[in-house]
């Protein structure tokens, strides 16, 4: 534990007391008297009952003072990186794995390139195996080896994203200042060796329980999703990982364990997450890439749903396609016309966006975005483009047949995808 010095308090505090006559300047003699002054005039005492009181006040102010210098020095220094890194592998285990602790270690430092990214971190992989992962003072992470399981690197790479958030916002610093009240402040002020370990066992909280609120866990998704934008990882994954994570744990009310921290109990469910980082998408696309229902959306046209393919589920694969076109919309490089498809495989402005089954289907997805792109952007999900995707779904036409709608868009309901 980072071993911190008690501030130096001098003998005089300034305050101020009120009484009738308003604000009087006031200070703490050696004494303990206080004596305040209004202009050259008026000179009084204070009773020594109110001095104790007013100098009970001062102390816990300085309690509190030093204990918040001694959390920031935790958390800033190399000093206490270290020692809250030592600390965190000897609660969690540390994974005997060169591969997974290099697959975390290069995603962070691929996100750190953001500027949005201004402080530096420490992160390891440990052994457990359910779904999570943490961000503790000192700006020291972890990633449970189960994440690297579930997730691939775009996936995983939002979740340390969202991790690195916490640490950008100072969250646990700011939730170890609220967790001390006065009473653990005057111990950890005049506990010396023994207040450092007390900072310790609450610095601990952050690795065991639920520690952040609901609108600190909004703020991280929000820089979360900025920070993976700024990168070369598909911004899909952000709504991919969620959806992994409500797959593997659903919407349940209450967790126990681990999984508290990564989807606490009083946080937004994971479903809600997933369609807030679809909304967030679609912004960065400058409104023209949407998904419902697992549907790729462009310009309000239902442009292909893909089917799960390997480890891929079709609504992960889905989240996939529009992170590509987002992207190649937020950087200008969609243009009429710029769709095309080689085998199985459309691109879009010389970059792959699927793979499907098949190149009879690849031509008509091609055709569906040429159409789309023509079109405005802004239009949102609405509820005809809802209804119309949940039409084509609900289709039981045996034909194998294409057909034309009258936007000139091609009908995959029927398709092999």
């Amino acid at each position: 534990m980072v071993k911190v010095k008690r501030l130096a308090i001098t003998t005089a505090v300034a305050l101020t007391l009120t009484n009738g006559l308003g604000a009087i300047p006031a200070t703490i003699t050696e004494s303990g008297l206080v004596s305040s002054t209004v202009g050259s005039v008026l000179h009084t005492t204070v009773p020594t009952a109110h001095a104790a009181g007013l100098e009970t006040l001062i102390s816990g102010a300085a309690a509190m003072a030093y204990v918040s210098t001694a959390i920031n020095k935790m958390d800033n220094s190399d000093e206490g990186q270290q020692e809250s890194l030592a600390n965190a592998k000897k609660q969690t285990g540390y994974l005997d794995d060169w591969a997974a602790q290099q697959r975390v270690q290069t995603i962070v430092t691929n996100l750190s390139k953001s500027p949005l990214v201004k402080r530096s971190y420490a992160v390891y992989v440990n052994p457990q195996t359910d779904f999570n992962a943490f961000m503790t003072i000192g700006r020291v992470m972890s990633v449970n080896k189960g994440t690297l399981d579930k997730l691939d690197d775009n996936q995983l790479a939002y979740v340390i994203a969202h991790e690195l958030s916490h640490g950008e916002h100072k969250d646990i610093v700011n939730g170890m200042k609220k967790q001390v009240g006065l009473s653990t402040a005057l111990s950890i002020y005049a506990g010396g060796s023994a207040g450092g370990a007390i900072l310790g066992n609450i610095a601990g909280n952050y690795i065991n329980n639920q520690v952040f609120t609901m609108s600190q866990e909004k703020n991280a998704d929000d820089l979360g999703f900025d920070i993976l934008a700024d990168s070369q990882y598909n911004i899909g994954g952000a709504a991919g990982a969620m959806a992994v994570m409500r797959n593997t744990y659903g919407d349940k009310t209450y967790r126990e364990g681990f999984a508290q921290v990564l989807a606490p109990n009083n946080h937004p469910k994971a479903s809600a997450r997933v369609t807030e980082n679809i909304k967030r998408m679609y912004e960065y696309s400058g409104k023209h890439v949407n998904v419902v229902d697992n549907a790729v959306i462009v310009n309000g046209d239902n442009i292909y749903t893909p089917a799960a393919s390997g480890r891929y589920t079709g609504e992960e694969r889905s989240y996939y396609m529009a992170g590509k076109l987002a992207k190649l919309y937020h950087d200008n490089k969609i243009t009429n016309g710029s769709a095309s498809y080689s085998g199985a495989t459309v691109t879009v402005a010389g970059e792959s966006i699927v793979t499907t089954h098949g190149s009879d289907v690849a031509l008509m997805v091609a055709t569906n975005l040429n159409n789309a792109f023509v079109k405005a952007g802004g239009k949102s999900a609405s509820k005809t483009t809802k209804e119309k995707v949940k039409k084509e779904k609900n289709k039981k036409d045996s034909k194998t047949s294409t057909t034309t709608s009258t936007s000139g868009n091609v009908d995959l309901s029927n398709l092999s995808k």
